[in-house]
């Protein structure tokens, strides 16, 4: 498991670096808050973000918002003092979690692990939520295709004295010569008969 480590000052990566592994979780990626540390992480993609700082501030709120929207990896951040509306303006930029003070080996632990279970269910949950977005995008658009067929169905029949059969089959041909969707031919018709009014 690749984990990334971005530090405000050294001691705190180094007591950092050594909780977490004695955790088990080995330090792969460490970076100074003040490097390019995020441009970095866009690419060399970590499986679980820690934030080891003093205090959050403004520029690190900034940082995991954008992070955060990149949907990469889980990303806890470790305070050393923070009041409750820090906590909470870290918890909306986009970390799952913000511990304060001091923490156990056992507890940064079980905290990694659940923040790794709870984004990789949230994670499907999105892939969920994507695909049936694209399901109801394709939904919605044969269902005005189908509008525009009985309207341009309605229009040839009403024009050209066809019955809705001779319609529909004129529409076709126009489709299987044409190389488009009959959607798109109903679509067109729709839109010359607006032109020669």
């Amino acid at each position: 498991m690749k984990t990334a480590l971005i530090y405000d000052n050294v001691k705190y990566q180094n007591d950092t670096a050594m909780l977490l592994d004695d955790a088990g979780f080995t330090v792969n990626l460490s970076f100074s808050i003040d490097s390019p540390w995020f441009d970095v992480m866009k690419t060399d993609k970590p499986d679980i973000l820690i934030i080891s700082i003093s205090v959050p501030n403004e520029k690190i709120l900034q940082q995991l918002k954008m992070f955060h929207e990149l949907v990469i990896c889980p990303i806890v951040v470790l305070a050393y003092s923070a009041d409750d509306s820090v906590i909470e303006s870290v918890i909306f930029a986009g970390a799952d979690s913000c511990v304060v003070g001091n923490i156990s080996v056992e507890r940064v632990t079980s905290l990694l692990q659940i923040n790794l279970a709870r984004f990789k269910v949230t994670r499907n949950r999105l892939e969920e939520i994507k695909e049936l977005n694209k399901n109801i995008e394709s939904l919605e658009a044969r269902l005005n295709d189908r509008k525009d067929i009985e309207r341009a169905k309605g229009m040839l029949m009403s024009s050209y004295k066809m019955d809705e059969n001779d319609a529909y089959n004129a529409m076709r041909r126009m489709a299987m010569d044409t190389g488009n969707k009959l959607g798109e031919v109903a679509r067109n018709l729709i839109s010359m008969s607006k032109v020669l009014r």
